[in-house]
């Protein structure tokens, strides 16, 4: 009977519990953390309290002891089918004694469940399992609660026992299936904080300067890129599971993945990846070291019932092998930079939500993650043609080149021109080397000199969460404005010629500085001739 009523320090499960004041019958419940949340509770034993009589029976300073009271759980009637199932298909062979162990789980006595439930410990995995399957035999049998809906944010007043407390709270944001064992022996109030188990969602992009670098996937996996139009820009979605998540039979998963209009999918792209924990995935730069699991999981684009772009799904991850609490799952899939795309610092924001199963024992429920982002931006050249008075200047073409990675500028588009057109924009442009070539001169002005320049920027994440542009350069071509993403340039073209010509201003010097000669000369020989007189 001693093993059986040392129940109290036996069956508490996992959580820090405040205790005040002795009370013998009731006590005031609640939960920490948890104002919004509900539970349902099961008396599973029943507890009754009597004072000792005789020289067992002492105060200290007029409260009694525990030393003072004789305590006596019993099972209660509602869940005794449930709990002698528990310990005859749970219990050591120790539990059975010299009688073995009975036929039935009918056979089970009061005294085997008490010593059952004593000689489990407080660890998590060993109670959680107990309560889990314990609370899953109460919904197969549809067993009311003994107090129902009980409040997070309020103080509830509950009869003394062994309880069993499960989270119904009915909240997409949560993983909803807490449950607490707890005895509530000789405590006038009990604070239970309950855990919250969620899985987590991560999203990052690539990033290349590609006049330097041919390889994007060596790069490491970041929350800001910049890119050209036109490039193949690679993504990744990284979702972890919850720590309960072995107490699920099944297990859905699905990715919601919302694209800016700038950025168009490539549908044959997707990959998914498991792998053992979250930190393999993270360190595996070029998915080449995780386990390929494409085929268990659903890509659909078409039909979707909220505003994202796409979804990868798979209604149970415990399909594939080899899954545990641990296991990390990553998608991988390509967009395009295309011509939407926004340049300067509004930048092409792309978000992730992962929905989950939230309730092991509903397997219709699901919850959502807050929402995490990639930022991808692009830049603008533009070139304003200009005489010099500063006049726009038109009947000029210019052609953009791009240094590739072996040292060759290759044309970005054809040349630009047109009638009237003084103004010329190349929009869409990553950090890099560049040429910039005046292809087509106006008639009566000189050809401007190649010019070589390069285009560097600063993004990234100021503070988390918040992704930002905070400088551009162009070198040669000028500082660019971060918020439009523009590098603004005038290009001035000089009239006139560089030789001399008939009449020009070169030939009168010319003409004036061999008269200046010849007047000299005739100075001279005068000069020389009165010397020669005076010298006879």
């Amino acid at each position: 009977m001693k093993k059986a009523l040392s129940i109290l320090l036996a069956l508490i499960m996992l959580f820090t519990m405040s205790v005040t004041v002795f009370a013998e019958e009731n006590t005031n419940l609640t939960f920490n953390n948890a104002a919004d949340r509900i539970f349902n509770g099961y008396k599973l034993l029943n507890l009754s309290t009597s004072l000792k009589t005789g020289a067992h029976h002492t105060t200290h300073d007029g409260d009694h002891t525990d030393e003072c009271y004789n305590f006596a759980y019993t099972v209660n009637e509602k869940y005794r089918a449930i709990l002698q199932a528990e310990t005859h298909n749970n219990g050591r062979n120790e539990l059975w004694g010299e009688g073995g162990k009975p036929a039935t789980a009918a056979g089970i006595t009061d005294i085997q469940i008490l010593d059952y439930l004593t000689g489990q410990t407080s660890n998590y995995g060993t109670m959680r399992q107990v309560a889990d399957r314990i609370y899953r035999a109460i919904l197969t049998e549809s067993i009311a609660a003994d107090a129902n809906s009980l409040s997070g944010n309020a103080t509830n007043n509950i009869t003394q026992g062994y309880w069993l407390f499960a989270d119904v709270t009915d909240l997409s944001g949560y993983d909803t299936n807490s449950l607490v064992m707890v005895d509530t022996k000789r405590l006038d109030a009990l604070t239970i904080s309950p855990k919250t188990a969620l899985p987590t969602i991560d999203k990052k992009v690539k990033d290349i300067e590609d006049s330097e670098d041919s390889n994007i996937l060596d790069n490491p996996w970041l929350d800001t890129a910049d890119h050209d139009i036109g490039d193949i820009v690679p993504f990744k979605l990284t979702a972890t599971l919850p720590s309960n998540a072995p107490y699920y039979t099944s297990y859905k998963m699905i990715f919601h993945d919302t694209l800016s209009a700038g950025l168009t999918l490539k549908t044959d792209s997707f990959k998914v990846l498991m792998y053992e924990t979250e930190h393999k995935a993270t360190v595996d730069t070029d998915l080449n070291d995780g386990t390929v699991v494409t085929a268990y999981f659903t890509v659909k684009t078409t039909g979707l019932t909220d505003t994202c772009t796409f979804e990868v799904s798979c209604d149970n991850l415990y399909a594939i092998t080899g899954v545990t609490k641990d296991s990390t799952f990553v998608v991988y899939y390509e967009a395009t930079l295309n011509a939407d795309a926004v340049t300067g610092n509004a930048g092409n924001t792309n978000k992730v939500f992962l929905e989950f199963s939230n309730d092991p024992y509903d397997a219709t429920s699901t919850g959502t993650t807050a929402s995490d982002s990639v930022t991808v931006y692009t830049y603008q050249i533009k070139v304003n043609k200009i005489d010099n008075h500063g006049h726009a200047l038109d009947g000029a073409g210019f052609t953009l080149y791009k240094k590739s990675l072996g040292g060759t500028y290759t044309a970005i588009g054809t040349e630009l021109k047109g009638a009237g057109m003084t103004s010329f924009i190349w929009k869409g442009l990553d950090d890099g080397d560049y040429k910039l070539e005046e292809t087509t001169v106006p008639d009566g002005y000189n050809k401007m000199n190649d010019i070589f320049f390069s285009i560097s920027a600063e993004h990234g994440e100021p503070t988390p969460g918040t992704a930002a542009l905070t400088s551009l350069d162009g070198g040669l071509m000028g500082v660019g404005v971060v918020e439009s993403g523009i590098i603004d340039k005038d290009i001035v073209n000089n009239t006139g010629t560089v030789l001399p010509e008939t009449g020009s201003q070169g030939t009168m010097l010319m003409i004036c500085g061999g008269a200046l000669l010849i007047v000299l000369a005739a100075v001279f020989m005068i000069t020389r001739k009165k010397m020669s007189i005076y010298e006879d």
